[in-house]
């Protein structure tokens, strides 16, 4: 009887670790997806041109 008690036990921490898992996983895709979108949108602005200016034809002509 203890014994299964102990396997039940095992089980359950078996299958709350698997959730947990599956849980973090999804909030670092989560996070991911909204670094992409927030990273898009910097790089879309014209504020980024002053911090990565593009090269100039005359600067890139010699």
């Amino acid at each position: 009887m203890e014994e299964d008690s102990i396997l039940s036990a095992r089980a359950d921490i078996e299958k709350h670790v698997v959730q947990f898992r599956e849980n973090q996983a999804k909030l670092r895709r989560e996070r991911e997806g909204y670094y992409e979108a927030v990273i898009e949108k910097v790089r879309a602005t014209e504020w980024n041109e002053f911090v990565t200016p593009r090269p100039t034809r005359s600067a890139t002509r010699r």
